[in-house]
């Protein structure tokens, strides 16, 4: 990632919910692969959060926010994302073990 990267994507990502922007917009706004992942877009995105800027989402699309109650239902999202993926790491490594008792997965 690159500053000036950077700089045209905290111009285009919208301040308040209303108006936020999907990562195939953001994508074509700066001339990044419209695939169906968006892989460089997203990588910027988490690059911005690195360097401190709240940018949030929800199925709809990106923004910034200054608002408590968005980034407290953001990071709670997060949070049961993550959990549900660890559970669904734990169900398939306790299947694959129960299958392969010589063959565990530690």
């Amino acid at each position: 990632m690159n500053t000036g990267d950077l700089t045209r994507l905290l111009a285009i990502i919208p301040k308040v919910k209303v108006n936020r922007i999907t990562a195939l917009e953001i994508a074509v706004s700066l001339g990044y692969s419209q695939d169906n992942q968006q892989v460089e877009t997203r990588q910027l995105i988490e690059y911005a959060i690195s360097q401190g800027h709240l940018i949030v989402s929800d199925n709809r699309g990106y923004w910034i926010t200054s608002d408590k109650g968005e980034m407290g239902n953001y990071i709670q999202s997060l949070e049961s994302r993550a959990n549900e993926i660890q559970n669904r790491a734990n169900k398939i490594k306790n299947e694959w073990n129960n299958k392969n008792p010589n063959n565990i997965i530690p």
